[in-house]
């Protein structure tokens, strides 16, 4: 079938039309994306790349779930990624500047920042839950996954600290 574009964007094209686990696709798609498209960059950039694609992952959003006749649909990803970035920011932007900088702690912290962002979207506990259940179209899909992001990322700041000792 022939979709928009706009509901293109909310599914990442042909990645959220994977058959198992959409979601997790999109958030490897968006974990793989980072060191080139998000973590080299200064807070406040990041700051600015979250807000625009969460902007256009509602309007995304609204039309994916008017074209392919769902409330909520599995293949929508978008919020997928701006989920997995804020889980993602805390990451230290220096390290991804020069591939010199780069350790292997760091890629760890990516791992982890990747499996708390699953754990939290896919259990829906608390806030996340709420809001999935309470707010509706476009922004309801955006929304729980930024909490749940939020809730990722503030397990990776503090670990991030430690990951040289650990790793």
């Amino acid at each position: 079938m022939q979709y928009s574009f706009l509901t293109n964007i909310a599914t990442l094209w042909k990645i959220g039309h994977v058959k198992k686990a959409p979601g997790t696709a999109g958030s490897f798609a968006a974990l793989l994306l980072a060191p080139l498209c998000f973590l080299p960059f200064s807070y406040f950039v990041r700051f600015l790349l979250i807000l625009a694609i969460f902007l256009i992952g509602i309007i995304a959003s609204n039309k994916a779930e008017q074209e392919l006749q769902q409330k909520d649909p599995s293949s929508v990803i978008i919020d997928e990624v701006v989920g997995q970035w804020i889980a993602l920011f805390p990451v230290n932007a220096c390290s991804y500047m020069s591939l010199e900088a780069f350790s292997y702690s760091q890629m760890y912290i990516m791992i982890f920042a990747f499996l708390f962002f699953r754990v939290f979207d896919i259990s829906k506990l608390g806030p996340i839950g709420l809001c999935d259940r309470k707010i509706k179209g476009g922004l309801g899909i955006m929304v729980d996954d930024v909490i749940a992001g939020i809730f990722a990322a503030l397990f990776i700041y503090p670990l991030q600290f430690y990951a040289n000792l650990l790793f």
